[in-house]
């Protein structure tokens, strides 16, 4: 198997050749696009090392190999680092442990793909064998490392910061870094595709198939139409199979995700496997790959999740209106429910801030807090490190994309809002209630609840001004007549950090609060209560993920709040209580006159709705329905 070397990942890499082409071997693609790279290193100056394992016992492809030659290592480093002269780059390997004495190859790197050749080759045994480099980091040039964070293969993404430790990061992707192999390993791996569910973490419903991404690896020298994809989940005999074929040809050495519909194992649990691999290439029978692993929680008391957007942010804060005018933009285009908070901390404090608040920054981990930041359900995507993600980029599909990543995970709680609102002493007291996922209390997890009364729609004036709001170039020229402060906190309910849930028999939970009093300055019809159920730890970022949340308006107005008002579509009330949506309505949004959001294609109970949509011409609306 002769590959081309291909740079495809930065058009300014340098390859360091062998006289002919070499044999390669690892788990990340040799071409990607560069969002899908995601940096690795510290930020500042100190050692850097990365490994990727090889282990026959794991590795059907690398147990084939025994007997064959690792000659050096292909890597791919971000900036020059010419350190040779001070012995602090070099490539290196172990084998057995990743804390064997190395073998080390001196030498210098440049920006790009390199590959790097031993003194003397290594013989490829039964024990697993630690291939990869290291630079000395520098803070002008860092995060010199690249993982491929689509793929996160166990094993290969270990890192070794300031010569501490190493430490296995399966959620960080897979290291750009091959083993050069002698030739005559060629036929050892031309014939396997490697997959493995990409989008992750999941949460699943057992012996159902659920949508997410699968990243295929073509290993050959060949394009590919089709592939016959075998999927394991535990607890199940047998495997799943499904035949894939691509749109277009999973060219040579290629790697892609392909969203599609994988099937859960039948087994219930926090921690479930499922395993995929593939069996056959154009209908012809392929040789073993390494199985591509990936875990998820598969449960059966799983609920509809609404999700929950965070915002930082400040009235202080230059850069903020002119990027949450597209974080605003894409929430009002989104089909789904959403429910939007904003947090006034993280960069100064303003009229907005609630006292104590600031201790929602630890959410931060070890970045310096920033506005604007959002948060989506509080998850820490796939080769970040914080779920708190700049606000920082002038178009919609940013926020869309993180909506749609989090949307369709199954929700771990279910939330209740009900609240007495009386309108002669202007008070409300509300009851959050709900049921927690049975497996996730069984685990022993300490869940917390977080409640709040909001404002939206709140207008510019003295006190309630916001900087940045300037006409300059490249600016939406409806900046500053469109702003608004909205998710404003009015009252906090519970801890800022959130409040501990006690659990009654049948893993429910209802807590009420005292009657607050309403602000004549608070507008009723901009007032809705948010709550959400969620996890704490301050120490691992990935576990402060937002179970479910909920919200409920203060009035039916309020469900509709900002919507202009017009007749240029008519819906109707079918037989069995669904709606039939006209012809020109392109998406709509249902309430009841609580102001509680309503699934599309519910059936209704008897009672008054109102429905707000949008339609092919760009006009918004809204109408009242009687369901009998």
């Amino acid at each position: 198997m002769k590959k081309f070397i291909l740079s495809a990942i930065c058009t300014c890499a340098a390859i360091l050749v062998s006289a002919q082409e070499p044999v390669l071997y690892g788990y990340a693609p040799e071409q990607m696009a560069e969002t899908a790279q995601v940096a690795q290193g510290q930020g500042g100056n100190g050692f850097l090392g990365g490994l990727v394992c090889f282990d026959p016992a794991l590795d059907p492809a690398w147990k084939r190999l025994e007997g064959h030659q690792v000659k050096g290592v292909r890597c791919y480093i971000r900036a020059d680092y010419k350190q040779a002269r001070q012995d602090r780059s070099f490539i290196m390997h172990t084998v057995g442990s990743v804390d064997a004495t190395p073998t080390k190859k001196i030498c210098d790197f440049l920006e790009g793909w390199n590959e790097i050749y031993f003194d003397e080759p290594l013989t490829i045994g039964s024990e697993p064998i630690y291939l990869g480099m290291q630079v000395y980091e520098q803070r002008g040039t860092s995060h010199p490392f690249v993982s491929y964070g689509s793929a996160s293969v166990p094993g290969a993404c270990w890192i070794n910061l300031n010569k501490e430790g190493w430490t296995n990061y399966t959620d960080r992707g897979t290291l750009l870094i091959q083993a050069i192999l002698d030739d005559e390993a060629a036929d050892k791996i031309d014939n396997m595709v490697y997959a493995q569910v990409a989008t992750t973490p999941q949460t699943v419903a057992p012996s159902k198939t659920f949508d997410c991404e699968v990243y295929f690896n073509n290993h050959t020298d060949q394009a590919i139409n089709s592939v016959e994809l075998q999927t394991l989940g535990q607890g199940d005999e047998k495997p799943y199979i499904t035949e894939v074929t691509f749109d277009t040809p999973l060219a040579a050495h290629e790697g892609r995700n392909i969203p599609m519909e994988i099937y859960a194992g039948s087994e219930t649990g926090v921690k479930q496997w499922i395993q995929l691999t593939v069996s056959k290439i154009d209908g012809k029978a392929t040789q073993e790959a390494l199985p591509g692993m990936s875990y998820h929680y598969v449960t059966v008391d799983a609920f509809q999740r609404t999700p929950l957007v965070e915002e930082f942010t400040s009235q202080y804060c230059q850069t903020c209106p002119f990027m949450i005018y597209y974080l605003d933009k894409a929430m009002h285009e989104y089909e789904g429910e959403l429910v939007y908070v904003t947090h006034h901390t993280g960069f100064a404090p303003d009229y907005f801030t609630k006292s104590g608040e600031d201790v929602l920054t630890y959410l931060f981990g070890q970045q310096t807090s920033f506005n604007p930041a959002v948060m989506y359900d509080r998850r820490v995507f796939a080769g970040e490190i914080s779920p708190v993600n700049g606000a920082q980029v002038a178009e919609t599909t940013p926020y869309t994309d993180a909506f749609n990543a989090v949307a369709p995970m199954l929700a771990m709680a279910e939330v209740n809002i009900e609240f007495t609102y009386n309108t002669d002493e202007a008070t409300i007291t509300p009851t959050i209630s709900g049921l927690i996922n049975s497996e996730l209390v069984a685990a022993g997890t300490q869940t917390y609840l977080s409640a709040y009364l909001v404002e939206d729609n709140i207008p510019l004036s003295d006190e309630y001004f916001q900087a940045g709001l300037v006409e300059e170039e490249g600016a939406p020229e409806d900046l500053i007549e469109s702003f608004r402060h909205n998710g404003i906190k009015r009252h906090v309910f519970t801890e800022h950090i959130g409040s501990p849930l006690s659990l009654v028999e049948g893993n429910k939970y209802s807590v009420s609060f005292d009657p607050i009093t309403i602000k004549p300055e608070w507008v009723t019809d901009n007032l809705r209560m948010v709550a959400f159920v969620h996890l704490i730890d301050q120490e691992d970022m990935t576990k402060n993920e937002v179970l479910n949340a909920a919200q409920k308006w203060l009035t039916a107005n309020g469900a509709v709040q900002g919507i202009q008002t017009n007749a240029d579509a008519k819906f109707f009330i079918n037989a069995d209580r669904t709606i039939t949506t006209p012809a020109n309505v392109t998406s709509y949004r249902l309430y009841n006159t609580q102001g509680q959001y309503i699934p599309a294609g519910s059936r209704l109970q008897p009672g008054v709705y109102i429905v707000s949509y949008k339609t092919t011409a760009g006009t918004t609306g809204t109408q009242k329905l009687l369901v009998r």
